[in-house]
This record gives structure tokens, sequence and C-alpha cells, in this order.
């Protein structure tokens, strides 16, 4: 970082570049170098921190942008390009034929996403998507009844959304229409939270007759469970009032809150001033997130700590969700961990949480009057991602096309 105030511009440039190769995972230390930097390394240091977080929330919510194969491939060649790119690996069914050759992708978009290329290749592999309980991601790509035409879908962004099936409710006299969407996201994705208000679905029949949703609930959400990369929606719509064989169009738009990269947070409480200096708590900004240690306490066995972790307002840090509440402090000293006593959330809302935690203090001396290094990892930021989907072409239940949903 030295080098960042160098005289000559060359250096100065290289050692800017150098640190940007290192990822959001610098923060913490450029943070630290900036505190006590000046000129040219303050301004630099400042430009780096920006970019490094901009790095960090992009890749946490743009799509992958992938490049088509411009030659046919079999279908096993086609979905190693594709998973070489940054948007990640799925499984493959042992059943699928990846001896199938694809032709080369005519999209009409030269950086397609992800999704767009996947589904590209489920269409001409003759293949999809399956959840699977068993499978870290829960899903893999499975081959497709000949018989069957491909499931409904639309590639949005980050995401991809699927119609699994639609039934009649009650099946005897149906005045509602049950679609269970299936939504699955990039592998590197890890949302925490996805929602569907029910006021930005639109459904319309090939007259572009509306028909509306049915349910009382106005949001309908779900929370991704462990690593797997797939949750269900069902949606309940007004059974239309004369009979037609499919839905021309469903429309809305998906609410996903999604973490970037995570950051190790770290104080030094041996730097602390004593409590009677009555100087303002100690805070580190990083992104998005600001963490504040309120208080410090120690016992001759013990050493009580009080931080509070801060958001911009999020939906996803309001919710009864624990994900957030999962990530607790630890403690170090002379490298060594400090076995936590109790730990508990003292208070939490729209804004993040302020969690309190107990340690275990060495009780042989070796670390003198050392209190240790305290440390908390938190994402940089959590972001609302709003993506706009649509849905042509969904047969119904008295259609020949109609299929009931997979079972999960």
């Amino acid at each position: 970082m030295i080098q960042l105030g160098d005289p000559q511009r060359a250096r100065r440039e290289a050692a800017t570049a150098a640190l940007k190769t290192l990822g959001p995972s610098a923060l913490p230390h450029l943070e630290a170098a900036h505190t006590h930097a000046t000129g040219e390394t303050a301004w630099r240091l400042a430009a780096l921190k920006e970019a490094l977080f901009a790095q960090a929330v992009s890749t946490a919510v743009d799509p992958t942008l992938v490049a088509p194969h411009a030659s046919e491939l079999s279908l096993e060649k086609a979905l190693a390009s594709l998973f070489a790119s940054r948007g990640g690996s799925l499984p493959i069914a042992r059943e699928l034929d990846t001896a199938v050759i694809i032709p080369a992708s005519a999209l009409h978009n030269p950086t397609p996403t992800y999704w767009e290329q996947l589904q590209y290749l489920f269409t001409k592999g003759h293949c999809q998507l399956t959840a699977s309980a068993q499978k870290p991601q829960g899903l893999v790509i499975s081959p497709r009844e000949s018989t069957l035409p491909p499931r409904p879908s639309a590639a949005a962004g980050p995401f991809f959304i699927e119609v699994l099936g639609v039934s009649a409710v009650p099946r005897d006299q149906p005045t509602r229409l049950r679609l269970t969407l299936q939504v699955a996201w990039e592998p590197r994705l890890t949302p925490v939270m996805l929602q569907l208000p029910m006021t930005s679905l639109i459904a319309e029949t090939a007259a572009s007759e509306v028909i509306p949703p049915s349910q009382r609930a106005a949001v309908v959400e779900a929370s991704p469970r462990g690593t797997h990369g797939v949750v269900t929606l069902p949606v309940l719509l007004t059974a239309p009032p004369r009979a037609i064989d499919s839905i021309a169009t469903v429309r809305g738009t998906l609410h996903a809150w999604v973490p970037a990269e995570d950051v190790q947070v770290r104080f030094d409480l041996s730097a602390l001033p004593p409590p009677e200096a009555n100087t303002a708590p100690v805070s580190q900004a990083l992104g998005d997130l600001r963490v504040e240690l309120e208080s410090v306490v120690v016992a001759p066995e013990t050493l009580t700590v009080r931080a509070r972790a801060d958001y911009p307002t999020s939906e996803a840090l309001a919710s009864h969700r624990t994900w957030i509440t999962n990530r607790t402090l630890s403690l170090q000293i002379d490298g060594e961990p400090c076995a936590p006593l109790g730990d508990r959330i003292v208070h939490r809302d729209q804004q993040g949480l302020t969690r309190e935690a107990v340690f275990s203090r060495p009780k042989d001396g070796s670390a003198g009057g050392e209190l240790g290094t305290l440390s908390w990892q938190l994402p940089l930021a959590i972001r609302d991602v709003p993506v706009d989907f649509l849905i042509r072409d969904i047969p119904l239940p008295n259609s020949s096309d109609a299929a009931e949903p997979d079972s999960l």
C-alpha cells in the first residue's frame, strides 16, 4: 500500500491494479489503511474501496452473461462450456443422453444470460430441471419424456421460473386455478428470501382477458432452506368464466434479497481507549455495512462484548428468518480462540441487529492484559433484486398438454 503514494506514477498504477485483484475481502485492510492515509494515497484508497464494493454487489446480484457456442457440440460439452462460466454447475442425471448433438446457439442476444443459454440447451437436448433434496444445489438436470412438451418457463436475470403444473380447485366445479411456480437461481447465488407480490401478477387469456389472483395473501414468500437452489411458489388465480385451453401470459415481479460477499470485521480490543475516556464508540464502515462496538466489560475470568451491525432498511432483516442471527461473534487472544460462554440477540429490526457475547478469559495469565481481537463475519450488503418475468402459453387442466406438478 505504501506504493500508492510513490512519486512515480507507473508504480502507483501498478500498486492500485495489484490491490484491485485482491477482491472485496481486502476491504477491511483498505479501510484500516485509509484511516491514517493522506494525499494521493488516501484518494486512491477511497477509489479502491468504492470499486471493490461495487464489484461485490455486482457479483451478487447481476446475471451471468455467457458466450453461446458457435458450432455444433454434444450436450455434454455444451453443458461443460456453460458451467465453466461463473454461473456455476448443476448435477446431471445418469439417464441424460449427453451424446445428443446441440446445434449452434441461435439466440438474438449475442451475450445470453446463464439461464437463457441453459433454457436453449433444455429445449434442444430434451431435458429439464428437477428438484432433488439429495443434491447440494437442490436441482438436477434430468431427461424429459419425448412425448411431453417443455414446461412453460422464463429466464429472468439470475433466476429461472417454471410452471411445474396447473390444477383446478375444486376439481368438479373449479373456481380457482392453482399454478405451482418453481424458482431456481444460479448456483453461485445465496438468496435469503424471495417474495412475489400479488399486485405485480397479471395473467391474461389469448383474448387479453385478465385472470386476477384469488388468494388472500398479498405476497407469496419463500425462504431457501440450506443450500438448495430452488423454491416453489403457489399462486391462485380466479378461474375464467368460460372454458379456455391455456393462459396466454403470466407476468409479475419477483423480489429476491441477496447478500453480497462476506467480510471479517475485526476490532483490536486491547487498543481501545479506557472507559473513563468517554470517547465515541468505535465503529467500522464497509460498503453498506456499519459495525459499532457498543461496550466491552472486562471481568477477572470473562469478557462481555456488545456490538451492533447496521444496513440500509431491508425486509430481509426485519423478517423472522434466522440467516443473519446465525452469524456469531468470535474472540481470539494470542491467535487462540476463546470459548464462548453465552451469545444472544439483544435487539433486531429492519436495519440490523445488536448482539452480545460472553467469552472465557485465559486463567493461566499467559496472555497478560491483552483482551484479544473480536471478529464478526457479515455480508457487505443485502440487496433487493427485483426481476420481471413473463411466461407464455400455460396449458390448463382441460388441455391435453397440461400436467400435474412434479413431486418435490
